[in-house]
């Protein structure tokens, strides 16, 4: 049985993915399974794929365009790794990330790490938590921590225990499910090393210079999230995730394209679910212009928004 199972979901990502993947079939630790899920690739995804299934060590699975989180279901029901890691096709890894792991990862159900934020040849480190030594971290921080599922790596039995699964058919999945897997009380780990190269790159969906419908899943994510979570001891938590997450950043992505009633939309949810949210303790240790902003957002003040942007430019 390998001790990582790491799961690619793969989506015309021809002009990254060889980076990607010979970033894990060169990791110093070789006891590794390499799941390679093509979602319904049209460029040569494929061709690149097959260059490499003559290692024994990599499993290459195919299905019709479904999106990134039915990709990685399908990755993890194949997976027989004890521990599982995601890493999407346009990003890549340090050479020994599965060896640094391997001294932690029979104590703890998830192992978070610091990552780079990748800008063609440079890299930004990015620290999980200012100044913290690596240690075994409270629920509480792990519920601060952010929300991407690709510095993390998970116990598989813990995963199974937890029914886990990425809600398929939307976007900000992410942001939907990881924080819920706070339910099982598991034993979390903070590494502070940066493993993980998150590349920062224009086709992202997040920079699109055009509206996408897509953007509008992150009502239905909210809602997965505030379902699941409600309830389970952790409302201050989630409620300064979906102040950030929906509020914040949702509202700011609207903004962008002047889509004002979908930021009315997100006014009426936290006027109705969290009325209060301003003396969240958590939202209180945000930046100021991130507070300020979401005051400005939930009070549907555009025009002072706009105002505000016309004095920074």
């Amino acid at each position: 049985m390998p001790k990582f199972s790491i799961i690619v979901p793969i989506f015309n990502s021809e002009k990254y993915l060889e980076k990607c993947i010979n970033s894990l079939i060169n990791q110093t630790f070789k006891y590794i399974e390499i799941i390679l899920v093509n979602d319904g690739s049209t460029d040569n995804s494929e061709k690149i794929i097959k260059k490499y299934t003559k290692d024994t060590r990599i499993v290459y699975l195919k299905k019709e365009n479904g999106g990134q989180a039915s990709a990685r279901n399908m990755g993890l029901k194949k997976a027989k790794g004890e521990y599982i890691i995601f890493i999407d096709s346009d990003d890549f890894v340090e050479k020994n990330m599965c060896e640094i792991l391997l001294p932690f990862i029979n104590k703890y159900d998830i192992i978070a790490f610091d990552y780079f934020l990748t800008y063609g040849d440079n890299d930004y480190y990015y620290k999980i938590f200012d100044d913290n030594p690596s240690s075994e971290v409270s629920k509480e921080n792990y519920l601060l921590m952010d929300v991407g599922p690709c510095n993390k790596t998970y116990k598989r039995e813990y995963l199974i225990n937890q029914k886990f699964k990425f809600p398929e058919g939307i976007i900000y999945e992410d942001y939907a499910v990881i924080p819920t897997l706070v339910k099982g009380n598991p034993k979390v780990y903070y590494l502070n090393e940066a493993l993980f190269h998150y590349v920062q790159n224009e086709a992202s969906t997040m920079r699109a210079d055009k509206y996408k419908e897509k953007y509008e899943d992150i009502f239905k994510a909210t809602r997965y999230l505030y379902d699941n979570l409600i309830g389970q001891g952790y409302d201050l938590l989630l409620e300064y995730l979906i102040c950030y997450h929906f509020l914040y950043l949702g509202s700011l992505n609207f903004y962008r394209f002047n889509k004002y009633e979908k930021i009315d939309k997100i006014s009426n949810f936290m006027q109705i679910k969290f009325p209060k949210w301003y003396k969240n303790k958590y939202v209180r240790k945000l930046k100021f212009k991130e507070k300020i902003l979401m005051r400005l957002f939930y009070s549907r003040k555009y025009k002072i928004i706009s105002f505000l942007q016309k004095i920074k430019r």
